[in-house]
């Protein structure tokens, strides 16, 4: 793992998306906020009710992705390490590019949008490389 040992500094503002997933405990709310380099820097989620265990646990875990984040892990790293955890039926949910994703849980309904994001920064580089190479 290349993570720094000192945590950047969050800015005033930041650019971010939020995101709608369906869940067997309801709609899972992802908002990833972007640095000046368009990276992900930090991570909320919502589900469930104030005060429930839900709620307690998506907290928890966008905290260490965000933790994580701001010290330099590598976003590929933090998808692989929440993709595919399961606590809950999994969950159809369409995606970008019509295509769709089973959402098996907390840890992996933030890994696609992790992935989602990291897929479009990608296009957008290739993009940005062809109109350079024209």
């Amino acid at each position: 793992m290349n993570a720094n040992t000192t945590t950047r500094q969050r800015p005033r503002s930041l650019p971010s998306v939020t995101t709608k997933l369906a869940t067997e405990q309801g709609n899972l709310y992802v908002t990833v906020s972007f640095d000046e380099d368009g990276q992900p820097f930090e991570v909320f989620g919502s589900l469930g009710k104030g005060g429930s265990f839900q709620y307690g646990v998506t907290e928890l875990a966008c905290r260490l992705i965000s933790l994580h984040l701001r010290r330099g892990t590598p976003v590929e790293e933090i998808i692989a390490q929440c993709q595919g955890i399961q606590e809950m039926q999994p969950y159809v949910n369409p995606m970008p590019g019509g295509r769709s994703a089973f959402v098996l849980g907390i840890g992996d309904g933030i890994a696609h949008v992790l992935k989602q994001h990291l897929k479009a920064g990608e296009e957008v580089e290739a993009a940005e490389l062809k109109l350079a190479a024209d």
